[in-house]
């Protein structure tokens, strides 16, 4: 398949994701700066892997202390909040070159160094941490209801993830094409 092929099956999947709302602007600013060439498309997809992992070890956890007898509404509390973070807007840092006391690329307490440095936050991934806000509050601090919420999230994960993954997988078929 062209390069151009690719290109265009990328940008109507992400255009797909927004207007379904499955992720807010801040992941469309990460494409426009892919776009502008202010970050490599291989920094794009180690934001959305790195972003995949974290979240799946977190839910992972939640299901880990869900499944405990008693449950402990505060770990589960801490957990849901970094899963918010993770899916949070995305904000690029304004200062260029970072001062070298500055990480680069922010996931909760993990960091790397990646071609160009911009503290993250998340991916800008609006249906989950809306389902996160809605379905993990405080007037449902049972077992069940949050049993029940956290198989909302998986749903908003999974869906996410198969997307992200499909553009990761398009994206490695466009590097493999060449540069432009």
């Amino acid at each position: 398949m062209a390069a151009a092929a690719i290109r265009a099956q990328i940008n109507v999947l992400i255009a797909t994701m927004f207007n379904t709302g499955l992720v807010d602007d801040a992941f469309l600013q990460l494409q426009r700066m892919r776009e502008q060439g202010r970050v490599t498309p291989a920094y794009v997809v180690e934001v959305m892997n790195r972003f995949l992992n974290n979240a799946e070890r977190i839910i992972n956890d939640l299901i880990g202390l869900m499944n405990e007898p008693e449950v402990d509404f505060d770990k589960v509390d801490g957990l849901v909040q970094q899963l918010k973070l993770a899916c949070s807007r995305w904000k690029p840092f304004p200062l260029y070159p970072p001062p070298p006391s500055l990480n680069c690329v922010y996931f909760f307490a993990a960091s790397c160094a990646i071609q160009m440095c911009f503290p993250c936050q998340g991916v800008g991934a609006k249906r989950l941490n809306l389902c996160c806000v809605q379905h993990f509050s405080h007037e449902a601090k049972n077992k069940e209801g949050y049993l029940a919420a956290l198989g909302r999230v998986r749903f908003q994960f999974y869906d996410l993830r198969s997307m992200f993954k499909i553009i990761m997988e398009l994206e490695q078929h466009l590097a493999a094409c060449g540069p432009k």
